[in-house]
């Protein structure tokens, strides 16, 4: 029998599926809805499909599972498949802890390359406790432009729109301060401060330890041991 024959074995929810996945590909690969009005921008990018997947993995050397932004992991098997149709970008991560590395522009609103690396290293809302996607936020200068006159990744932060409101009202004194690993320490108007430490995107590199034989080593800020 030929192929054309063949009985369709997939049920109603998965032949259902399978005509929406085709109908929001189509969609993204033409950046028009189904009456042709083309899809709004978003920081600059239109929407589409964002996987963060290790170089190793898309070469084959390992099969790490890759990130798909805004759901989770994923297997390196299908990374490698998307990747094998989409667009690529280089995002550049220090390999002693995974964190997205500096870039920077005279602008004050952020080109591409600073938009996408922020938004790379911090995939929610810089807010403790708050996991608004970076893509529905706004791009915030932790230091005011018309101070430090640059546009850099380590100064700026993602907000969504109500937590931005918050930090940016003096007069409820919430302060913010980032630091060079992409960290950012918030202080409460009581005092009380709170650290959000973006998630690593990388491999992350082990380094041997000089002393084999001893016991695993202790972090400047962990407790003493008794």
């Amino acid at each position: 029998m030929g192929a054309a024959s063949e009985k369709d074995v997939r049920t109603a929810e998965q032949r259902r599926a399978d005509v929406a996945a085709d109908l929001f590909e189509h969609i993204l690969r033409n950046g028009l809805d189904w009456l042709g009005r083309r899809l709004p921008d978003q920081h600059r990018r239109r929407p589409h499909i964002e996987v963060v997947v290790p170089a190793s993995t898309l070469l084959g050397l390992d099969n790490d599972p890759a990130e798909l932004t805004g759901y989770g992991p994923i297997p390196a098997g299908m990374a490698r498949r998307i990747a094998a149709d989409g667009t690529w970008r280089r995002l550049l991560t220090d390999p002693a802890n995974g964190s997205v590395l500096e870039a920077s522009t005279t602008r004050h609103d952020p080109g591409v390359l600073v938009t996408e690396t922020l938004l790379a290293r911090h995939p929610v809302c810089a807010w403790p406790g708050c996991n608004r996607t970076s893509r529905e936020c706004d791009r915030d200068h932790l230091i005011p432009f018309t101070q430090s006159g640059r546009t850099t990744l380590t100064g700026m932060a993602p907000y969504c729109e109500y937590h931005h409101v918050i930090k940016d009202t003096k007069a409820w004194r919430w302060k913010t301060v980032s630091h060079p690993d992409g960290s950012i320490t918030l202080t409460t108007p009581t005092g009380h401060r709170y650290t959000t430490v973006p998630p690593a995107r990388g491999p992350i590199t082990q380094q041997p330890d000089a002393n084999p034989t001893a016991g695993p080593r202790q972090a400047a800020h962990d407790p003493p041991p008794f």
